[in-house]
């Protein structure tokens, strides 16, 4: 069963454990680096939603202090302009005429989720910024159901059953 999308054009807000990073590169020579936020929220019925956010490495709302707008060795020149989906269209194959949108959809979330999740698992980095809470706004860009195992629906992907990626808003850790 291939996962939905769902339209969701709306803002969105949260509050908790996140993880930034700085990601990007790797789809070709005129891709730029993003600042990345991955968290997660519980949903209504039960399971987690993961939330991907991006923007500008050099963003206001982020921190200096944090370095994301650092360039790394071996990492993205520059800033990406586009919107992180399409970092994603760019760094995978494209659509089959035998692959449904759905699983396109999917495929594309699962892309990023695996990114965003390696980030918390890399918590230790020195360029991973782990905040034990902060505040944040998303505007969503894609919002993606993943697909059930029907023998083991309490089963996600990293333990999420939905992935919302969208422009980050604001970001605002709770202070010392």
């Amino acid at each position: 069963m291939a996962g939905r999308p769902t339209a969701g054009p709306g803002y969105v807000t949260g509050a908790g454990q996140v993880t930034l990073s700085r990601t990007g590169g790797g789809a070709g020579p005129d891709w730029g680096a993003y600042a990345l936020l991955y968290t997660s929220r519980p949903l209504a019925g039960g399971g987690s939603e993961a939330v991907i956010g991006y923007c500008p490495p050099e963003a206001d709302l982020l921190d200096p202090a944090w370095g994301l707008h650092q360039q790394r060795p071996y990492g993205p020149l520059g800033t990406a302009t586009r919107p992180l989906g399409d970092y994603a269209s760019a760094s995978n194959p494209a659509r089959s005429r035998s692959e449904s949108p759905a699983a396109y959809s999917q495929r594309m979330a699962l892309f990023l989720l695996r990114i965003a999740a390696a980030t918390r698992v890399n918590a230790s980095s020195p360029h991973v910024i782990d905040l034990p809470w902060a505040a944040w706004t998303l505007a969503t860009e894609q919002h993606v159901v993943l697909a059930v195992d029907p023998d083991h629906p309490h089963r996600g992907w990293a333990g999420h059953h939905q992935v919302r990626v969208g422009r980050l808003i604001a970001l605002q850790p709770k202070q010392p």
